[in-house]
């Protein structure tokens, strides 16, 4: 991405929707939001995260760049979160940048539970410390998408309009859009809820100190669907067998950080893109020792005609071309 461009699009999906924003580099080097749209996913298009009927995901796709305007040709970051794609945080002995990727890809599989042969493999560096022994290290948060899941992906772009230039995590998108508006001296938990994974990040001091990413159990598939899918109908039960799940996950996380490394965690950043997600909040805050709230993110893209909320993670990822 190192072209320099004015116009490029984020799209994220999961399983019951796909999203994309257009963002333009206005003369004066603001941006601003010249495109949107949002298309269903009807039932069945998708299973545990692979694209099980790719011609009606492709029609899809079509639907949504025809409806949204968008430009031809703009350059497309694809934003993916479901349990095809891992997330971990990792530590490497420091060596010269030339060498880095290769030693990463070699000791990758001592933190990912997967051959790191069946994934497409990216990382992120966190920071450089040194460990006990005083010894250069590098902290990264390794990302690995199974390659089935990527090529059967870009299968179905290619056949479309757009024109994808990467594959992201739609969740750092959102933790990058959230990390804008943190505070720089407080510690924040992350909490990002989809109908495939919920997803934790601690930032201590704008570095990421843990990642997880936890697969939606059996027990609550039903109900975390509902949610998504028919949020005007979901009931207080549905809605606490939910967040019973989230809370769980989300003790376990924060007792594990604490103790690994004694930092309180001040607050806890959520977002799921439904409706209901507001009483998703009232009830987790009702069980949760750390307070919970749902950032404002990308006001400053409101119109008359585009609302920025549940679309925070396209913008991100449109940012992310545009920045080169």
């Amino acid at each position: 991405m190192a072209n320099k461009v004015n116009s490029a699009i984020g799209i994220e999906y999961n399983s019951h929707e796909i999203k994309a924003v257009e963002l333009v580099k206005k003369p004066d080097g603001t941006l601003a939001v010249t495109a949107f749209s949002k298309e269903e996913i009807p039932e069945g298009v998708m299973f545990e995260g692979m694209i099980s009927e790719p011609e009606t995901f492709t029609a899809i796709l079509k639907d949504l760049y025809t409806n949204g305007g968008f430009t031809e040709k703009a350059p497309v970051v694809v934003g993916v979160n479901n349990e095809n794609v891992i997330l971990r945080y990792a530590t490497f002995p420091k060596v010269p940048d030339d060498k880095l990727r290769s030693v990463i890809t070699m000791q990758a599989g001592d933190f990912i539970p997967v051959p790191v042969m069946e994934l497409g493999l990216d990382y992120v560096v966190v920071n450089e410390a040194v460990d006990d022994d005083d010894q250069p290290i590098v902290n990264v948060l390794l990302i690995g998408a199974r390659t089935p899941m990527l090529e059967n992906l870009i299968g179905c772009f290619n056949d479309t309009q757009f024109d994808v230039m990467d594959i992201d995590s739609s969740f750092l998108a959102w933790c990058r859009a959230t990390m804008e508006k943190a505070v720089p001296d407080e510690i924040y938990g992350f909490l990002n809820l989809t109908d495939d994974v919920l997803n934790f990040v601690v930032i201590v001091e704008g570095d990421i100190k843990m990642v997880r990413s936890i697969t939606i159990p059996d027990r609550a598939v039903l109900d975390v669907k509902k949610v998504f899918e028919k949020p005007a109908e979901v009931t207080e039960e549905e809605i606490a067998s939910v967040v019973d799940f989230m809370y769980s996950e989300l003790s376990s996380s924060i007792s594990y950080f604490q103790m690994q490394y004694g930092f309180q965690i001040n607050k806890i950043l959520l977002t799921a893109s439904t409706a209901a997600e507001g009483a998703l909040l009232e009830a987790l805050n009702q069980k949760s020792y750390v307070p919970v709230e749902i950032p404002k993110l990308y006001d400053e893209y409101m119109n008359n005609n585009f609302d920025p909320v549940g679309y925070s993670g396209c913008i991100s990822l449109a940012k992310v071309a545009l920045e080169g």
